[in-house]
C-alpha cells in the first residue's frame, strides 16, 4: 500500500467515460477541478507537445500550394454587412491561381461572399494553420467557366450546375497567406502580402 501521495498520482478513468467515446481519451491524472460532468473531482488527460523544426518560408510555401491541390474541405469565414459571423465547411478546387467555391447563392455564406466580396479560408488542423484572405468573385452556374466547374466536378464529384437547386461559384483569389505549426514559427508566418509571395 503506497502513501496518499502515490495514490492520488495514479491514473484514473472518468466513470462516465466508455471505450471510443469522446470523453475516452486514456490515461487522466488528479485535478481538484471538476471537468467530468456528473462528478465530485476531475481528471484531465496528460498531453505532450513535441515541437517541430522550424520551417523556412519557402517550405511553408510548398506545403500550402501542398494542401491547396490535395485536400477537398476548407473552413469559410463572412460576414453580413452588419458583421455578424458565418463559418462553414465547404468543398474547393485550387486551379493554381485562385480557390473556387460552390454554395447556395441565397444562403448566409452565399449572400455575404457575394456582397461583401471578401473571405478568409482556413484548413481544419489548428496545429498546421493555414490562414488565406481573399477577394471574391460571384459566377452563377451558367456564367463560371467551363474549366473550372470541371475541375470542381473532377476534385468533389459533384456537378453544382446538375443540381436541381440553384447554386453559385466563387472564385477567392488570395491576397493574404498565413502559415504556420506552433508557436516557434508565428515571427515568419505571413507568405503573402497584397496578393504577392513574399518568397
Amino acid at each position: 500500500m503506497g502513501s496518499i501521495a502515490e495514490v492520488i498520482r495514479k491514473t484514473y478513468v472518468c466513470a462516465s467515460s466508455a471505450p471510443g467515446s469522446a470523453r475516452d481519451v486514456g490515461p487522466k491524472t488528479y485535478d481538484d477541478s471538476p471537468r467530468c460532468p456528473g462528478g465530485s473531482l476531475g481528471y484531465r488527460p496528460r498531453m505532450k507537445i513535441t515541437k517541430s523544426p522550424q520551417r523556412s518560408r519557402e517550405q511553408r510555401r510548398g506545403d500550402v500550394l501542398d494542401r491547396l491541390e490535395r485536400e477537398t474541405d476548407v473552413w469559410v469565414a463572412s460576414a453580413d454587412p452588419e458583421g455578424l459571423p458565418c463559418l462553414v465547411p465547404l468543398w474547393f478546387v485550387w486551379d493554381g491561381e485562385a480557390v473556387w467555391l460552390a454554395t447556395r447563392p441565397a444562403n448566409p455564406t452565399g449572400r455575404n461572399l457575394r456582397e461583401g466580396g471578401r473571405t478568409r479560408l482556413a484548413f481544419g488542423d489548428t496545429r498546421d494553420v493555414v490562414l488565406i484572405d481573399g477577394v471574391v468573385e460571384t459566377y452563377g452556374a451558367r456564367e463560371v467557366p467551363p474549366v473550372a466547374a470541371e475541375a470542381f466536378r473532377e476534385k468533389t464529384g459533384w456537378d453544382p450546375r446538375a443540381d436541381r437547386a440553384a447554386y453559385a461559384f466563387f472564385r477567392v483569389r488570395p491576397r493574404a497567406v498565413q502559415a504556420w505549426c506552433g508557436e516557434h514559427e508565428l515571427p515568419m508566418r505571413h507568405l503573402m502580402r497584397d496578393g504577392i509571395w513574399l518568397v
